[in-house]
């Protein structure tokens, strides 16, 4: 209990709230105050410097003007870091330099800044737009772009934006139903019509794409026209066909730097990355500041410098073979459409108490023939070893190998060889000391739509070992690219022997597999990339006069890797497969499983 001398009166429980409420007015304004005495010093440095933004500013707008962009870069940037609000003109333009150097970072943050100072300009809004298109961020451009769109649906640019952020993204039904919408109020938008074919050949639909282009062409907008059907010939295969027309356009055109990027890209798709350079040091010439030429010169320098492709591989299977492997090979272009590969392997198997070595030294070229034929010649020699309780073993044999394949025609390739190597995969196949010859021939179709068709065939003769035997073998494939990195396959293969042997390889008289598979390959071309295969069938088996035996299949791959450059990559890749039975019986004969993990790298310099 207070004494009487504590007790709060009514007088002071008045006063207390107004004292407080005073305080708290003279906090706020020893806030202000402080604000303003802090503040003042920045607004009189921004008032003193304001001369030098000025100065700064027309620098950089006659930069612009002039087409001298890292001079107007430069003269920008320090002017916003004088005063970053005191011109909308600099923050918009120095975004757009930042997007064209590729630089999305800095380019997002000053069209948000330009948002803010101009949030009526939707041409700002609409850059802001392409920006997160370009950055990979489609959700965000599309809804910026349909923002724009709800208040004005007839705005072009928006909607053409927001086509081409589904389109970048993907979505390419999403995309190609916007240009459809759009075309249906205003059809004789060219444009819009481009745009669209390109997306549909984007898509995969090349057909399709084709027959839009020349309806286009058809109404008298050739130039641009004839560019996209070039471009499909290409992608479609066609690459003596499109490399006609993109040389047409170019010699009709000289001045015209995408004619000569066009033609370089089919070039180097052809394997003539020497005329795809000299092809993009004519577009340079024509439009020093042509990104895409640029761009496609990395990739062009890349497939003429000097590569190393080392590799480290480890195996194991349920019948406990183990294995390791690692080797490397350097290549580099001795002659013009040349490429000559020196390389190595060594490969260490175990089994039981078995080991075996494996050494092997190969040298081969590879030649362009013409413009759709090449040649691979290869030449070496492998020394294998072995030693376990049956004794111990060593030998050194030749190896060589002749492949040509050739382009028939637009949708047809052919391919085919003969090769001499040694059996050495396991520590058995090295102690049996087994050579094979084989002969091989393939084919590939490209059919309608997004269909292509694989197949071939092989014979081969193995000596040593427990005897001599023979070998056939077929295959064939029908594979649909549903999107760009994603694609489905129906497959079948089969092989046979005509003599069983326990010399360390399956060797059943008839093999039988049916699978289907889909495969992801996410990533672009530079930077992170994956790959994810799964696939899941059944086989049928038969040793000898035994009854067949059939079984389910699986196997899985994984895939990570990382491309820091054009030509250069590191891969680490796992994979997984459970695909024959190793022997018959009345439980139909045990399960195979097999595993393999691998680190390779390709690097240029």
């Amino acid at each position: 209990m207070l004494s009487p001398g504590l007790a709060p009166s009514h007088g002071v429980a008045r006063a207390r709230p107004d004292t407080a409420a005073w305080l708290a007015r003279c906090g706020r304004l020893t806030a202000i105050c402080g604000l303003l005495l802090g503040f003042w010093p920045a607004v009189a440095r921004a008032q003193a410097d304001r001369p030098r933004f000025d100065a700064l500013v027309a620098r950089g707008d006659s930069a612009w003007t002039a087409g001298r962009f890292p001079a107007a870069k430069a003269a920008y940037r320090e002017a916003l870091a004088i005063d970053s609000t005191g011109s909308s003109r600099a923050t918009y333009r120095l975004a757009v330099i930042h997007s064209w150097d590729g630089d999305l970072p800095r380019a997002l943050a000053l069209f948000r800044h330009y948002t803010v100072l101009e949030p009526r300009d939707e041409e700002g809004r609409i850059a802001l737009a392409r920006a997160y298109a370009w950055n990979g961020e489609t959700d965000r451009a599309v809804a910026l772009s349909d923002s724009i769109l709800a208040r004005d649906s007839t705005y072009r640019d928006a909607a053409l934006a927001a086509a081409q952020a589904a389109a970048w993204g993907g979505r390419f039904r999403d995309a190609v139903g916007r240009y459809d919408r759009w075309l249906r109020f205003n059809p004789k938008d060219v444009e819009a019509e481009l745009a669209r074919a390109r997306t549909l050949a984007w898509w995969g639909r090349l057909a399709e794409a084709e027959r839009a282009y020349l309806a286009i062409a058809a109404r008298g907008e050739r130039l641009e026209a004839e560019k996209g059907v070039a471009l499909v010939a290409g992608w479609r295969g066609d690459l003596g066909r499109s490399e006609r027309l993109w040389r047409a356009i170019a010699t009709r055109l000289p001045k015209d730097a995408e004619g000569w990027v066009g033609l370089a890209q089919v070039l180097r798709w052809s394997g003539r990355p020497d005329d795809a350079k000299a092809a993009l040091d004519r577009a340079l010439a024509a439009d020093p500041a042509n990104a895409d030429a640029a761009a496609q010169l990395r990739w062009v320098r890349a497939d003429l410098a000097k590569a190393a492709e080392p590799f480290v591989t480890a195996s194991w299977d349920s019948d406990d073979n183990r294995s390791f492997s690692f080797g490397d090979g350097i290549s580099f272009r001795p002659f013009k459409g040349g490429r000559l590969t020196v390389g190595g392997l060594h490969r260490r198997a175990e089994l039981g108490q078995a080991t075996g070595r494996s050494h092997a030294g190969r040298v081969s070229l590879r030649v362009a023939a013409g413009r759709s034929a090449t040649l691979t010649f290869e030449g070496g020699v492998t020394r294998t070893s072995a030693d376990g309780p049956a004794g111990a073993t060593s030998r050194t044999a030749p190896t060589a190998a002749a492949v040509a394949t050739v382009r028939l025609t637009s949708g047809l390739s052919f391919g085919g060889g003969v090769r001499r190597s040694v059996f050495d995969e396991t520590a058995s196949l090295m102690a049996a000391e087994i050579d094979v010859t084989s002969a091989s021939a393939e084919f590939e179709l490209a059919l309608p739509g997004r269909w292509t068709l694989v197949g071939g065939g092989e014979r081969a003769k193995l000596r040593g070992g427990s005897g001599p035997n023979e070998r056939q073998a077929g295959f064939g494939s029908l594979r649909l690219r549903a999107r760009r990195s994603l694609s489905l396959a129906a497959s079948a293969r089969g092989f046979g022997y005509d003599e069983q042997r326990r010399d360390g390889y399956f060797s059943p008289a008839r093999y039988r597999l049916g699978e289907g598979s889909i495969r992801w390959s996410p990533g672009r071309d530079l930077g992170w990339a994956g790959l994810f295969e799964v696939g899941l069938g059944g086989q049928e088996v038969r040793f000898g006069a035994e009854p067949a035996v059939a079984r389910g299949t699986q196997r899985a791959a994984v895939g990570l890797g990382y491309r820091p450059g054009p030509g250069s990559e590191i891969m680490l890749d796992y994979a997984f497969s459970n695909v024959s039975a190793t022997a018959s019986g009345p439980a139909g004969g045990s399960i195979y499983r097999a595993h393999a993990l691998s680190l390779r790298a390709r690097l240029i310099w």
